[in-house]
This record gives C-alpha cells, structure tokens and sequence, in this order.
C-alpha cells in the first residue's frame, strides 16, 4: 500500500457516472501526457455498474498524487475549450437513426420512472402516516 506523502500512490482527479464520461476524462489527461487509470472495468467485474457505480460514488479516474495538479488543470483548460464551441454549427452529418432511437424513452422506461415516482410517494405517505400514528400515541 502506498503511504500518504508518496507522489506516486493514485489519486482520484474525477468521479464519472459512467464508463463513457471516465474514459472521456481518462483521453483528455492521456492527451496531456498524464497516466491514467480508469476502474470502471473492475466495478463491472464486481457486477456493480448501472446503480452500483452510482451507490459508489461514481467510477474513479485517477491519477499520481504528483500530477494531480497538472491533472485538474488540464481538465478546467478542456472544459474552457469545451464550452467554447458552438455545437449547433458543428457540421457532423446526416443524422444517425440508431443513435437517435438511443434517445427515445421505451414503454419499460416510463413505467420504471413510473414506480420510482409511486415508490418515493408511498415513503413519504408512511413516514407521515407513522409520524401521526407516533404523535396521536404519546399525546
């Protein structure tokens, strides 16, 4: 294990909610001549990716404790350069039906938002229910 002051040991620069936006981030420190290790490999072979990863934090992208400076830096300059684009002018093509229907939400979609909407209603109706209950028992 490394020990805290060692420049070499790993520090996490960024947490991404998923494998695209960690290798994302992981391409731009490359770019800069940063190592990089992205462990959204290692959360799918536990079988935590999806929720998982999220009940975790997120998937880590690290880096040396070293360059983590040299890191976050290069990150802030991609995100100026980033924003710095008109994306609405960028010519990329005829649209992609595949990636378009990526972005439609199926029938399955809406009823798991559904019962994720019923599912937080309900407990809130019995934490109020039981928050009655106990008020009406100790007066």
């Amino acid at each position: 294990m490394s020990e805290e002051g060692d420049p070499k040991r790993l520090v996490t620069v960024h947490l991404a909610t998923s494998e695209f936006e960690a290798q994302t981030v992981a391409a731009i420190l490359r770019d800069r001549e940063i190592d990089v290790a992205v462990f959204g490999a290692a959360i799918q072979a536990f079988g935590l990716d999806g929720v998982g990863n999220r009940m975790l934090g997120g998937i880590p992208v690290q880096v040396r404790a070293e360059d983590l400076e040299r890191a976050k830096s290069a990150l802030r300059a991609n995100k100026f350069l980033a924003d710095s684009v008109d994306w609405d002018s960028v010519d990329v093509g005829d649209e992609d039906p595949q990636a378009t229907s990526l972005g439609r939400k199926s029938a399955v979609d809406t009823v798991g938002a559904l019962m994720v909407r019923a599912g937080r209603l309900a407990a809130v109706a019995i934490l109020v229910l039981s928050t009655i209950a106990w008020v009406v028992q100790c007066a």
